[in-house]
């Protein structure tokens, strides 16, 4: 099957599973990427996960997070930056310490025990972004926190990652640049966002050309995402902060509306879709330990996030929908596994497994949020 029909069938399925889903009061990302299941190599092997696939799924991401960073409320996130700080720290400690235990009584080595469980340290907030959009609560209170420990988890994630290849000899040579090349990208997207965004989308709105502002914008966008990858962060944080530094600026909702128009009709759903392609199922699939490590993915990021948010003066359900929030893994997750899979951390069997733990709790995520914001809506009600 060629691209063209490739992309017709996704979005077509997507559609309709997602009005199915809206339909039936659950969040339509969740039958996005259950046509991913359904369509890929776990069931009907329709479409196998391409690298042109791959390369829509990408900037569906990078779209996602820079209309996420759009709708930033920012000095909400400077308001909250110890509950974000709180929510990531023991959103990061209590899933490493019980999936490393975990994986260690499913006699797995030191190493690739301890490499499991920064795989399923790492939040993939993209998903919950989707959401929160759709159920109206992105700039609220948990909101900001959410995204705000996302970042700090993204960047954690990636440095742990760093220091563990470092610690195993892959990459060691190279870790001191690149952590400064990580910390030279923090102070340019400073700059960015305090003057130079501002000065770029002033010019942008003199431009002769249609849609001058919002193609500046875009390419704002996929500038910092494609350098923040080059120094080994994550794009989506690149994108995220592009999106902030847009929004400081008067033309935010003609670039927000632009992007949305594309982002979420095209590679949006690609990226939800391409979710479910990585899964990869069998008779030889250990189902126990795949459901164990759901579990405790699941259980552990929601406890531990939703502590962290309790200690920093979060109701006890506001902290449970923070947690929810945090839940998610997605694509982070996928590249710190793939990584160690590459590194050799991570045997075939072992690699298999974990992936379709992660994808499980990525799709099980949505529930969960979405039943804690109706929960909290119902209690503010009365």
């Amino acid at each position: 099957m060629n691209f063209a029909l490739t992309l017709a069938l996704i979005l077509i399925t997507t559609t309709i599973a997602g009005h199915i889903f809206v339909r039936l009061g659950q969040p339509a990302v969740i039958g996005q990427m259950l046509v991913g299941i359904l369509l890929g190599p776990t069931v009907l092997h329709l479409i196998p996960l391409t690298h042109t696939i791959t390369i829509f799924a990408d900037l569906g991401v990078v779209v996602l997070m820079f209309l996420a960073g759009l709708e930033t409320d920012t000095a909400g996130l400077r308001k909250h930056l110890w509950p974000s700080v709180a929510v990531a720290t023991l959103g990061i400690a209590v899933p490493v310490g019980t999936t490393y235990l975990l994986a260690r009584a499913w006699n797995l080595s030191q190493m690739t025990s301890l490499f499991t469980g920064i795989v399923f340290s790492a939040t993939s907030v993209s998903i919950s972004v989707a959401v929160m959009r759709e159920l109206g609560v992105l700039t609220g209170r948990a909101g900001s926190i959410i995204l705000g420990a996302a970042v700090l988890d993204d960047i954690a994630a990636v440095m742990m990652m760093g220091l563990f290849m470092g610690m195993t000899g892959d990459g060691a040579g190279n870790m001191g640049v690149q952590l400064l090349l990580q910390a030279g990208f923090m102070v340019a997207t400073w700059v960015i966002v305090r003057w130079l965004a501002p000065m770029l989308m002033r010019l942008a709105s003199h431009l002769l050309v249609p849609f001058g502002r919002e193609l500046t914008g875009l390419g704002l966008c996929l500038l910092m995402a494609g350098v923040a990858e080059v120094v080994g962060l994550s794009a989506a944080l690149g994108a995220f902060f592009a999106g902030i530094a847009v929004s400081q600026t008067k033309v935010r909702g003609d670039v927000a509306r632009a992007v949305d128009a594309i982002g979420t009709g095209i590679f949006v759903p690609v990226f939800f879709v391409s979710i479910g392609l990585h899964l990869h199922l069998g008779a030889q699939t250990n189902w126990l330990f795949v459901a164990a490590l759901t579990v405790l993915a699941v259980v552990s990021k929601w406890l531990g996030a939703g502590l962290g948010a309790k200690l920093t003066g979060s109701s006890t359900v506001q902290a449970s929908v923070i947690g929810a929030g945090m839940i998610s893994r997605g694509e982070m997750a996928l590249i710190v596994a793939l990584m160690g899979e590459r590194a050799g951390l991570l045997p075939g069997s072992e690699y298999d497994v974990i992936i379709a733990a992660i994808i499980l709790a990525t799709i099980i995520a949505p529930f969960i949020l979405r039943w804690q914001v109706q929960v909290e809506r119902r209690k503010a009600n009365g």
